[in-house]
């Protein structure tokens, strides 16, 4: 006899796109926005949201579109994205549902969990959640280098300053903030590494100082306090950019270099971010800071930025493209060092160290 499943139908601008699911492995939606279009598995679900998993979630703040099929009728909604955690999945609100739909939402929660499970609480826990995605959520690659990234975020926030710790300067706009704060806490809540309880006291400790470097920045008066705090100790002129005074770029140069010499990147981050605001221009400063930020995995996406920026001021500088190109192999994204490597034997044909790593690469792509 044939069995009979569900149907999520996903509406593009070209076609109507059918999915056939099995109900027994899941419930899976399908979502699309700013001209992607994909389905998910639905991890956790609520009255107010959903988790989706997949791999290329979208940034948050993103609207999103979603149809998903449940047993008590077909449910679209219009969204937005309130968590974007790369590897893991997506944190959904739901922003725009019909009245019909939000009753056969509610009647299945109802159904499934009791009525507890389709309240808003609950609801709101699964938006900001990351759920069990065995897919997705699961023990990092390499414990090791995680264990590694935890400790130098705590010797982040335990010699520098709520700012270099959420990644952001004085003028960064409270958004951004916001974001880099749920991005962190996504990576490293206690609660989504179970597996590794041996971590779970050092996890405890930075998401504490995570925390209260969020409550801190995000309240103006808490805010004008703490800045006060770190001008009284002579160290706020590091966040300030053109404001400070009390050194040149040629000092503050020299700092990093020293820093760097003595493999403290934390350090030469903080006088690199100084050189790149008093000098936005410079190319070679915001290659260097890259470098510093790559040696720390939640700043990378952060290096990448300086990367570009430093490739766009020198489109010329092997140099940056090596290290970029680096930076990319160290993530684990070979596809995109490719086009990298290949930029330097354009710009030096006999660059040997290119022609290396780029050889290597399709060696291994083809095997």
């Amino acid at each position: 006899m044939t069995r009979e499943y569900p149907i999520i139908e996903v509406k593009t601008e070209e076609r109507r796109q059918y999915v056939r699911v099995p109900a027994p492995k899941g419930i899976l939606v399908g979502w699309k926005t700013a001209g992607r279009r994909k389905v998910s598995r639905v991890g956790t679900i609520g009255l107010g949201g959903l988790f989706a998993c997949t791999a290329t979630p979208p940034a948050a703040g993103s609207t999103i579109e979603l149809a998903f099929d449940l047993t008590t009728g077909e449910i679209r909604a219009r969204a937005e994205v309130r968590s974007s955690a790369p590897g893991r999945g997506m944190g959904i609100k739901f922003v725009q549902m019909r009245p019909e739909d939000r009753a056969r939402l509610h009647h299945f929660l109802s159904q499934r969990l009791g009525p507890v499970a389709a309240s808003d609480q609950v609801s709101s826990r699964a938006v900001s959640a990351v759920p069990p995605c065995k897919s997705l959520s699961r023990e990092p690659a390499n414990p090791l280098a995680f264990e590694c990234e935890v400790k130098q975020l705590l010797e982040v926030a335990e010699r520098g300053s709520y700012y270099q710790l959420l990644a952001v300067t004085p003028e960064s706009p409270d958004d951004q903030i916001k974001q880099n704060f749920y991005t962190l806490a996504q990576k490293f809540h206690p609660d989504h590494h179970m597996e590794q309880p041996g971590l779970a006291g050092l996890l405890k400790q930075l998401m504490g100082v995570l925390t209260e470097a969020y409550k801190t920045l995000k309240d103006k008066q808490k805010r004008i306090a703490y800045d006060r705090r770190l001008a009284a100790s002579g160290s706020f002129s590091l966040h300030r950019g053109k404001t400070a005074t009390q050194y040149t770029i040629d000092e503050c140069a020299r700092r990093a270099g020293e820093c760097l010499s003595a493999k403290n990147f934390v350090g030469s981050i903080s006088w690199l971010r100084k050189c790149v605001v008093a000098a936005p221009d410079e190319a070679k400063y915001h290659a260097a800071l890259a470098r510093s930020l790559g040696t720390i995995i939640a700043y990378r996406h952060e290096a990448i930025e300086h990367f570009q920026k430093a490739i766009k001021l020198d489109p010329w500088n092997v140099d940056a493209y090596f290290q970029w190109a680096e930076l990319y192999e160290e993530m684990q994204l070979p596809w995109r060092a490719r086009p990298l490597y290949a930029k330097i034997l354009e710009i030096n044909p006999e660059q040997p160290k290119a022609r290396d790593r780029l050889a290597h690469l399709n060696s291994k792509q083809s095997g």
